[in-house]
């Protein structure tokens, strides 16, 4: 079963996938939200060209594990998906993703390392891979 996970932000939304089997995780894009203006409409449509079976979006939580008000915020627009495409949503607790992939981009190039689209991108790999780890 093909996965898709979000890693969901008030300027740039990171996506990531599985493969058809579900075992293997890639980054496949990040969305712009100020060069897009219907963000929905551009998952929507990842949906649907990548087959998508399940949708996983990264939750934030504070330090003692509770919501945040990004977290209903990342709820809301979860939901929103959800009702367009029908597909299961399940939310993964992404605390630490970004600073887990900043760290990661310290071993790239200079001038990778600036491309903020590229740490959404691998916040939603690790959010994702953390999703398969639970539910194996």
């Amino acid at each position: 079963m093909k996965l898709l996970s979000v890693d969901y932000g008030r300027r740039r939304i990171g996506i990531a996938v599985t493969d058809e089997e579900g075992r293997f995780v890639r980054g496949l894009n990040s969305i712009d939200r100020k060069k897009c203006t219907d963000s929905h409409q551009q998952i929507l449509k990842i949906i649907a060209d990548e087959n998508i079976k399940m949708i996983v979006f990264g939750l934030p939580l504070n330090d003692m594990d509770e919501e945040t008000t990004m977290s209903k915020e990342v709820r809301g627009f979860a939901s929103e998906i959800e009702k367009q495409c029908g597909l299961p949503v399940h939310f993964v607790d992404e605390s630490f993703t970004s600073r887990r992939a900043a760290e990661l981009m310290m071993f790239r190039k200079k001038k990778a390392r600036r491309d903020k689209g590229l740490t959404d991108r691998i916040a939603a790999c690790l959010i994702l891979e953390t999703f398969l780890e639970l539910s194996s």
